[in-house]
Order: structure tokens, then sequence, then C-alpha cells
């Protein structure tokens, strides 16, 4: 199980920041003023943590707005019925800023952070299998095949529709800033009146992490579709969930989790606090047709009902 430093992460990023905008072409001032603010911002984190009071049953989930990996751990959570403090914060805002990378499962008390979906998953299980009853954990029960399936979503399916779905956001301001959190109250305030004035960077810095070009763009869809026909084929005996059981599992909950972001479901986060419908009269009609043709494939069916019958509210 792999273990992150928050603080850490958040140090390697403060000494990379100059470079990165530098690299960027923004210049030296631009790299100073994100430098100024990374430094305010963990001096203010390590205040908060330092001062605030620790229970030791708490745990809490660090998150951002429309991440599809956030959104299959905090869907997991809400389905245990294990009590958590959702912790939102703006995008890649929260990375460059606080040092969080997301999602982030952290148990103050032990002072334990756990990054990476997969590996949160195992955690939970781990933690929580013989305290829980059967039909609130048993869906994350790993085997060798349901482990395999998660691994290959996440890479062919999480990675790639995340590229192009960023290639038609980034080209849309408003929609970037509404489904970045800028106007969503339980993200601190601070971040929300930084955004605008950052958003140039953000989306410039975000573009060179994650590679999005409209070729890229292209690829990603295509591989998404891909998948999208692999779990059609899967779906071809009549099964109601992928492992071929009765019941849902963590798998079901990957797959469709990830392909939100190709289809944009009712009901996608639960009531997070973090997320907020998606308003797809106002995307671009392209985007908005490529969305409709992956939502009437089996398996974009498939998602959408597990969304609509299975996405329990905490």
């Amino acid at each position: 199980m792999r273990l992150s430093n928050p603080r850490s992460i958040h140090t390697i990023a403060l000494y990379a920041l100059p470079t990165l905008v530098t690299w960027i072409g923004f210049g030296v001032p631009a790299a100073v003023l994100v430098t100024l603010l990374a430094a305010t911002a963990a001096a203010a984190l390590r205040a908060r943590e330092l001062f605030a009071p620790v229970d030791a049953a708490r745990v809490e989930l660090h998150t951002i707005t429309y991440s599809h990996y956030v959104e299959k751990v905090r869907w997991c959570l809400d389905r245990t019925g294990i009590a958590y403090r959702e912790v939102p914060s703006i995008g890649i805002l929260g990375l460059l800023l606080t040092g969080r990378t997301v999602p982030l499962l952290v148990r103050p008390a032990s002072r334990t952070s756990i990054g990476d979906s997969p590996q949160i998953l195992r955690y939970l299980w781990g933690a929580y299998a013989a305290e829980l009853a059967p039909e609130r954990c048993g869906f994350l029960a790993p085997s060798p095949r349901a482990i395999q399936l998660e691994k290959h979503f996440d890479s062919a399916l999480g990675i790639n529709v995340r590229v192009w779905m960023y290639w038609h956001l980034l080209q849309q301001r408003s929609l970037t800033l509404l489904m970045w959190g800028a106007e969503e109250p339980t993200i601190p305030q601070w971040q929300r009146s930084l955004l605008p004035l950052l958003h140039p960077l953000l989306a410039a810095m975000l573009r060179r992490m994650l590679g999005v070009s409209e070729a890229r763009a292209a690829a990603g869809l295509a591989a998404t579709k891909r998948v999208f026909a692999e779990v059609d084929a899967m779906l071809a005996d009549g099964r109601r969930y992928l492992m071929g059981g009765d019941e849902m599992t963590f798998v079901d909950i990957t797959f469709a989790s990830l392909a939100a972001l190709a289809l944009f479901p009712d009901g996608y986060g639960g009531d997070a606090v973090s997320v907020r419908t998606a308003p797809l009269g106002d995307f671009a009609p392209a985007w908005r047709a490529e969305i409709e043709s992956l939502r009437a494939t089996a398996s974009g069916q498939f998602a959408l009902r597990l969304y609509r019958e299975e996405r329990r509210q905490r």
C-alpha cells in the first residue's frame, strides 16, 4: 500500500513551480507570483493542521470537481456507509497551492494519507471488511480478475477520456470555471477568488501536464470507444454486472465512474459537496453529439443505469 505525505508533495511542487511556469512560457513574474501563492498556502495549511482538533475516527477525502478517479472512491465510500468528510479544492489549483494530489484518503489521527484510487479501495477493504456487514463492504472484495479489469479501465479508459474531455472543456472558459468549482460555496473562498485570475496559467499548465491536443483528444476518444466496445461485448450475454454475479462490485463502479466524463450522467457525485450538475446545454454541439453517441451504446446505457439505480448518497 502506497502512503504519501502531502507536505513532501507540496515541497516538491514548490520547487518545481518556477521551472514549470517558465517552461510554459509565462516568464519570471508569473513564476514568482505562483511560488509566493504556493508558499502562503503551505503556511496556512500547516497552521490549520497544527491547531485543528483530531478525531480518532475521522476520515477525510480530498477531492476536486469532476475527477472521475475521485468519483470512483467517493462512490465506494458512500456505498459502504463509512462516515467521512469531503475536503474539496479547485482542480489543478489544489495541487499547485496545497500540494495534494487527489483522490487522497486521510486519517489525521494516525497521520495516514493514501493516494491512488486502487490503493484506497484496497485499504478500505482491509480496514473495514471485518467490521462492516457483507452487504456494505462485500462489493470491495478483490480478486485477480477484478483487479485486472480495474487496472485496465483505469489506464485504457480513465487516462484517455480525461484528455478528450479537457480538449473540449478548455475551449470554453466559463464552462471550465464552472466545472472547476468557481461557484461551489464549499470550496474555500480564496481558491474561488484566485481561479478566474489564474485561469490562463492553470489551463496552459494542464494542457502541458496531460498532453492535451487535438490529435491526442482524437486518440483519446478512439481509445474510449474501444473500451466501451469491450464492455458492450461483456454485456452481450445479458449479465447485469461486469463480473457476472448478482451484485455490483467495485469493477462496475470503476467503469461507471470513469465513463462519467464521457456521459455526464444525472446523479454524478451523489450529494458530494464539490460537484454541480454539468450543463449539457452549454456544451459545444460536436462535443454533445459524441456524448449522445456514447450514451446510446450498451455500455453507456449500463453506466447510466448504475447511476440511476445504484448511486447511493452518503
